[in-house]
């Protein structure tokens, strides 16, 4: 198992202080990660079992520290949408041509969507990208239904006229 990195004393001097604030819920949670480390001496598999959560967590709180301070104590959840292409509203609005030509019954493919994007985005975009962005905005893949070149309306009904007698 590699050696802990140590932790600066400006950083714990910083922590000192922090610890006069008042803080609640995830925020102070957080703090534990670092406090029970500094104060008591204890590893990341212990403190995870005092506080309920991943020593791998523990660990990246630590990390993060040592790295930014007591910053990241307040930060906020990680996840959202970072490398869009456009806001949600900008989306909407991009798509808002291609659903008046899709109204009207008119074939409307993916490609000529992704190559419209490609240029209001100036770069390449990958066929996936089209997709979740089509499916963000509720828009479903219409298609009709499948029959065969060759196929004769005489028979068909044929078909239909024998299949219903035999129920």
């Amino acid at each position: 198992m590699p050696a802990r990195l140590p932790i600066p004393e400006s950083r714990i001097a910083e922590l000192e202080e922090y610890r006069k604030t008042k803080w609640e819920g995830l925020e102070h949670q957080r703090f534990l990660c670092v406090w029970l480390r500094v104060d008591s001496g204890m590893s990341a598999v212990e403190i995870a079992g005092v506080l309920g959560c991943h020593p791998d967590t523990v660990r990246s709180i630590q990390r993060e520290f040592i790295a930014r301070g007591t910053a990241v104590f307040r930060d906020e959840n990680n996840g959202g949408r970072r490398n869009q292409l456009m806001t949600e509203e900008e989306e909407r609005r991009f798509l808002e041509g291609f659903a008046k030509g899709a109204k009207d019954a008119s074939l409307l493919t993916v490609g000529a969507i992704k190559a419209a994007l490609e240029e209001k985005a100036g770069r390449e975009v990958n066929k996936s990208t089209v997709y979740r962005m089509l499916r963000r905005h509720n828009w479903r893949k219409v298609v009709p239904r499948p029959k065969h070149p060759k196929q004769s309306k005489e028979a068909v009904g044929a078909f239909k006229k024998r299949a219903s007698r035999k129920r």
